[in-house]
């Protein structure tokens, strides 16, 4: 990838001292340019971090509830009945539901609501991310009846009173009788079903939703400048299709009472959480929390395939990921603007037209609310704004990711990197160019200075991945971890390779007349690709590259009836951390769809007080309080370097090992290995 983003600076040298001050450049300065900033860098933006649905899910709410004049929702999907604050009861509604909180904004304090949300004909109803739309469309009343009349609870009665009048007419004894226990998710179905209906009449006021759809010409323009082109396999050619025609739009902002006030109450929130209830966690993640996913699309399938293997769960599995929530500053109008051009660009469902003009007052940068504009405090946080956008050919996340990169592999500390989809082979290879730029210099001025190589500061990646969520997802994880030199985790698709590779070159082939020839056995693609990879070993990585890598998955342990057990954490995470000095997270996985297929929206800032504790913070949380980082020294991320591998091993032997009568033991934290035992010759990245 060409580094079109890099800052060229002029550095003058003290003659007297000898000496010259530069700085690093981790944003993108070159979309910052005087008049033409594009992606404006902002100073006076307050910033507060939540990890976890539990924690964002509890501010927006209050947020909502507190709103005066408008209300902006980017979804990859929404689930009107998702609690956003959770009750301990062990059955829906354990709160109120998002519906009823935009139903009490729009309809009873007259607030304007614009819901933007990805959907299309193919691959909305796979992910059934519109629950009540998407899917769970069979209702058991009319969904003509009067707006005011819809909510959580309303729906909750009407099918208690419905079951029972049931069973009152059947006298007991009919065999179509409902469970009492199944009730609450059929009214959760109903209600869905009933708040679209009405939300696309028009019923709740000021609520308007829109849906996008991803826009295949202008992806493929995205992909075709891509480095490494999605392969085409001979199984129906899955990938290239899948990127071209399944583009979603994964963006997940709020944006609330942005010009209400000039702008003096204005939030807002860049996530990777998504606005439906699968995504809902604490920190604790409790191995079975009945506060997590009721109702959610993949609720039986997962609780089934649980069963088979574990004797079952109640709820799915726990959950991570994070959200940023913006209070003032010039970061939000850049969020104003990316929701607004998606806004006019999307179809209105009422009338299948896009829309003609823009229907807000405001669409540019000339007339901001003045409050935003407002001079930065020592307490703000330095922003910038970045996206995935294939409409506007728009790659700025991508070159984040690379761009801090280059900066980190300089700055010798730590790379921190907790994504869903490792799947990016590019970014792995461009660390490691990096990382060799900075050995060759080393050594070639060490001697002079009278260094040797063991005196070249060491830079730690901790990567914190989920097992992939799908077996063709393994070689894509595979593949970048093999750049890296860290794919030894990945055993199914290393005994898969490694006996392919033992097969024999050629195999004879019978011909005519009695001919036989003799033809070369070729290898599957993904083999073959593999083969190509030049994987490090742990020697080499500290020698040639100065890097050490770890890379990690979570898993919750408890003691339940009668023995201990594990469960996977899902990591939804899209956070990346260098060296207490530059954070980024939002929408982006660390994969080529996210870089260059869906749209996108990512958080960027260099204020070390926000990276620096969210580190501590993720890290504790991780290791069960054992490891933090402390400072951020060399020596301290040395230390914890150290001590998080020693912690991964240790928790491995108390999941496999056995001591005494007893085979497992409770882990302490929530770090393992990634192991993965599948494997595949088909890739779907």
């Amino acid at each position: 990838m060409a580094d079109t983003s890099r800052r060229i600076e002029t550095t003058h040298i003290d003659e007297v001292g000898r000496t010259a001050a530069s700085s690093l450049q981790w944003l993108l300065e070159n979309r910052n340019l005087k008049g033409n900033a594009t992606h404006p860098i902002t100073h006076n933006n307050k910033l507060t971090l939540f990890i976890c649905g539990q924690e964002a899910f509890a501010d927006i709410a209050a947020e909502i509830a507190r709103a005066k004049d408008s209300i902006d929702l980017c979804c990859w999907g929404f689930d009107p009945g998702m609690e956003l604050v959770r009750g301990n009861s062990a059955t829906w509604p354990r709160g109120e539901t998002f519906g009823d909180l935009l139903i009490d904004a729009t309809t009873r304090r007259h607030l304007r609501v614009r819901l933007l949300i990805w959907h299309d004909r193919i691959g909305s109803p796979m992910v059934h991310n519109m629950p009540g739309h998407s899917h769970g469309t069979s209702p058991w009343k009319n969904s003509s009846q009067r707006a005011d009349d819809i909510s959580a609870k309303g729906s909750l009665a009407m099918l208690q009173d419905a079951v029972a009048t049931r069973a009152m007419i059947s006298g007991g004894y009919r065999g179509d009788r409902i469970p009492p226990e199944d009730i609450p998710m059929l009214a959760r179905e109903e209600y869905c079903y009933s708040w679209y209906g009405a939300a696309f009449k028009g019923l709740f006021g000021n609520l308007e939703i829109r849906l996008r759809h991803g826009d295949s010409h202008a992806i493929g323009k995205s992909i075709a400048t891509e480095t490494s082109q999605p392969h085409g396999l001979t199984m129906g050619e899955i990938e290239k299709p899948g990127m071209s025609y399944l583009g979603t739009h994964h963006q997940k902002t709020i944006l609330i009472d942005f010009s209400h006030e000039k702008g003096s109450k204005a939030v807002g929130y860049v996530m990777g959480l998504n606005s439906v209830t699968d995504y809902w966690d604490t920190t604790a993640h409790l191995l079975d929390d009945t506060r997590r996913e009721q109702g959610g699309p993949h609720e039986r399938r997962e609780c089934l395939q649980g069963m088979a293997a574990d004797g079952g769960f109640a709820t799915l599995k726990p959950y991570q990921d994070y959200a940023c929530r913006i209070d003032g500053g010039k970061a939000l109008i850049a969020l104003y603007n990316n929701f607004v051009k998606a806004w006019d660009r999307a179809i209105d469902d009422r009338t299948h037209q896009a829309a003609e003009e823009c229907v807000s007052w405001y669409s540019s940068c000339k007339n901001p609310p003045a409050q935003l504009l407002r001079k930065a405090g020592p307490d703000d946080s330095t922003v910038q704004i970045v996206l995935t956008q294939p409409e506007e050919q728009d790659k700025t996340i991508k070159e984040t990711y690379f761009r801090a990169v280059t900066q980190a592999s300089l700055a010798a500390g730590y790379l921190y990197v907790e994504n869903q989809y490792f799947q990016y082979e590019d970014w792995a290879r461009h660390l490691l160019a990096e990382r060799k730029k900075v050995v060759a210099a080393w050594n070639a001025g060490s001697v002079k200075a009278g260094k040797s190589l063991e005196d070249m500061p060491i830079m730690h990646v901790f990567i914190v991945i989920p097992v992939p969520e799908r077996a063709q997802m393994v070689p894509r994880t595979y593949d970048t971890l093999a750049a890296l030199g860290q794919h030894d985790g990945m055993t199914g698709q290393n005994k898969m390779i490694d006996d392919y590779n033992k097969l024999p070159k050629t195999r004879h082939v019978r011909g005519g007349f009695g001919i036989t020839n003799e033809v070369e056995v070729k290898l599957p693609d993904v083999v073959r690709h593999s083969n190509g990879i030049n994987k490090p070993g742990a020697m080499t990585l500290e020698s040639e590259f100065g890097l050490k890598v770890s890379v990690a998955m979570l898993n919750v342990s408890a003691f339940d009836t009668d023995r201990w057990r594990y469960r996977e954490i899902y990591i939804h995470s899209k956070l990346m951390l260098v060296d207490d000095v530059f954070m980024t997270l939002g929408s982006a996985n660390l994969n080529q769809r996210s870089m260059a297929v869906d749209s996108e929206i990512n958080i960027a800032t260099v204020d070390y007080r926000v990276a620096a504790d969210l580190r501590k913070r993720v890290w504790r949380m991780h290791s069960g309080g054992l490891v933090d980082g402390g400072g951020g020294t060399k020596s301290e991320i040395a230390s914890a370097f150290g001590k998080w591998r020693e912690l991964m091993g240790a928790n491995q032997k108390k999941k496999f090992g056995k001591s005494g009568n007893s085979v497992l033991k409770k882990m302490t934290g929530f770090l393992l290995p990634l192991e993965d035992k599948r494997s595949s010759t088909i890739r779907l990245g």
